[in-house]
């Protein structure tokens, strides 16, 4: 299970830098073979193996999202609020017309799509594993909201 990416090669460039160029075509593979091993590890633990490992699993994610949606939301808050004081003070000026019409045309294009055929598949995926899997299930999810409550 411990397959390594091909050797690295040393190239050289115009000047006198020296890089290493890493094959990493098949590491997309060895992750989702690590993915169904681990899902096998898990599936085949006892109750309270997959209840420590869901809880465990569960907080670290609650915590990272968290931690990384006060940011975006930190992100996004302050670039709306710099735009609107741009706009307020004539630094810029938003053609609000063109607006509304690409909004009517992204409108008509996703009712003309219609939903992605993958998704329901992907949630029926989903669904069997939390139904196959209760006790990692309940864990993560207590898992995930105290991660995110600390």
């Amino acid at each position: 299970m411990t397959s390594r990416a091909k050797p690295s090669k040393k190239e050289t460039s115009g000047g006198n830098e020296d890089f290493e160029v890493l094959d990493v075509r098949d590491m997309g593979k060895e992750a989702e073979s690590l993915l169904q091993s681990l899902r096998k590890y898990v599936s085949e633990g006892s109750h309270s193996k997959q209840l420590a490992i869901g809880g465990v699993s569960g907080w670290v994610t609650g915590y990272m999202a968290m931690k990384i949606g006060k940011t975006v939301a930190t992100a996004v808050g302050g670039s709306l609020i710099l735009l609107q004081i741009a706009n307020h003070k004539g630094y810029i000026n938003i053609n609000w017309s063109k607006v509304n019409k690409d909004l009517e045309g992204a409108t008509k294009k996703l009712a003309q799509q219609g939903s992605d055929p993958s998704i329901p598949k992907m949630l029926d995926k989903v669904q069997h594993f939390v139904v196959e899997n209760g006790y990692f299930s309940c864990g993560f999810s207590g898992g995930f909201l105290i991660g995110l409550a600390s």
